[in-house]
């Protein structure tokens, strides 16, 4: 489910000055990511404003106004649209207009050509590197080159599970309809794709005469939702120190490319945001790398990528039972003919995951009309990217290609190929079942 998700770490208050420096490393690395991603984005709005006061003196000839011309019609103009929504004409309520500052408008004017750093604003969100794809690159970066220092390192680990908090409150922008609508259809593909693929893998593992131990992590890390999945399944399977590097391994390994990747194919493919998120909400195994794709995006994307997650960690509880059926009650019954008792609801009671319940109670109050449309625009988008911030940066900075290397041998082949065969069914579908059903309104 997360990229690790924190294991490794305990979260008492007196490990708390071993994080410390971690997680402030974590904030302070989020912080600047933020300030890139609002500085790049005034850019390229500003680009566009420029773009336009360029094109009638360069496709017409005509003149470029002054500023004081320039600022007094986008004055007018929104007085008029004011005046029209007041009068009950217009539904929507205006929103202000952009206008250039007035050096970069004169500069504009002066030169007949656009600054060059609003070009550069440009250039950044064509190539997608918003502060998630910086956090991420950066993060591998000084991860695989300098090296994170230890005093950092339980600490950056600490921080990628505060993506969790970003997702509850993210519920917050849904109301029911959404997620009763798309959460239908992401249960068809998690059954289909997500928990077909656990099953897939079972099959072909012990067809292929791979240790129960590895391939039961496989099947549940592959199928369902990566590493999260992976530690739950564990200890039914009997899993060995080395099945679970083999097979976190082939889960990161195959989550980093997806996440580097997907965003560029979707583009390729002309993928619309709520297209996109579906696909990473069933084919991405991790919820860190799910996540970071979904917003790497566009917000939109985001959004219905959660509510397809939301889904695929519930069954967390259900893949458990799987591997107890597949690889425990199913061997001993056909080596002694009895069967064993499975206690369905001891297993959902300890593995459901807690956040989910977050997630729907602040949809419930979002329902309810606890929350304005500015409070639930707030939390849902702006606050969520703080959490994400610190979330992704722990991410990027846990990134290891020793990790990425430990995944090998025939199980890796069954796994990649698996999660590869899910990600381009799943995309087919998804596209075949359009849009309309994945937008989530708010």
């Amino acid at each position: 489910m997360g990229s690790g998700g924190g294991i490794g770490v305990s979260y008492e208050l007196k490990n708390l000055p071993a994080m410390l420096p971690g997680l402030i490393l974590c904030i302070f690395l989020g912080w600047l990511a933020l300030q890139w991603d609002h500085t790049m984005s005034e850019y390229r709005r500003a680009y566009g404003e420029a773009k336009n006061i360029l094109k009638p003196f360069q496709e017409l000839g005509k003149p470029i106004p002054t500023y004081e011309e320039y600022k007094a019609k986008k004055e007018d103009a929104y007085k008029g649209a004011m005046t029209l929504f007041q009068m009950g004409i217009e539904k929507k309520k205006p929103s202000k207009p952009y206008m250039l500052q007035k050096e970069d408008y004169d500069y504009v004017a002066t030169n007949k050509d656009i600054p060059t750093k609003f070009v550069l604003g440009e250039r950044v969100n064509q190539f997608q590197l918003t502060y998630v794809a910086v956090l991420l690159l950066g993060g591998m970066l000084i991860r695989n080159t300098v090296g994170v220092p230890k005093i950092f390192q339980a600490g950056t680990v600490a921080a990628r599970p505060l993506i969790k908090p970003g997702i509850i409150i993210l519920g917050a922008y849904y109301m029911w309809s959404d997620v009763l609508k798309v959460g239908a259809i992401g249960l068809f593909l998690v059954v289909l794709f997500v928990l077909g693929t656990q099953i897939m893998i079972s099959v072909w593992g012990r067809r292929s005469n791979v240790d129960d131990g590895l391939s039961g992590l496989m099947g549940a890390g592959v199928g369902v939702c990566g590493v999260s999945a992976a530690v739950a399944a564990a200890p039914v399977v009997n899993a060995k120190p080395r099945d679970f590097f083999y097979a976190i391994g082939t889960i990161l390994l195959f989550g980093t490319l997806c996440l580097f990747t997907f965003p560029y194919i979707g583009k390729a493919l002309g993928m619309s945001q709520p297209i996109f998120g579906a696909w990473c909400g069933t084919a991405i195994l991790n919820t860190a790398q799910l996540v970071a794709a979904a917003s790497w995006y566009g917000h939109e994307a985001l959004l219905t990528a959660n509510i397809i997650n939301i889904v695929r960690v519930g069954f967390i509880p259900i893949i458990v039972m799987w591997a107890i059926y597949y690889y425990v009650i199913r061997p001993a019954k056909q080596a002694t003919g009895e069967a064993q008792k499975l206690n369905a609801w001891q297993v959902i009671k300890e593995k459901f995951p807690i956040f989910v319940f977050g997630f729907f109670i602040m949809v419930t109050l979002n329902e309810a009309g606890f929350f304005t449309k500015d409070q639930a625009r707030i939390l849902g988008s702006d606050l969520l990217k703080i959490w994400f911030a610190i979330g992704f940066a722990g991410v990027g900075l846990n990134i290891a290609f020793d990790d990425l290397r430990k995944a090998g041998g025939k199980a890796f082949v069954i796994g990649f190929s698996s999660a590869l065969l899910k990600a381009v069914l799943s995309a087919a579908v998804i596209m075949a079942i359009g849009e309309e059903v994945f937008k989530v309104k708010g």
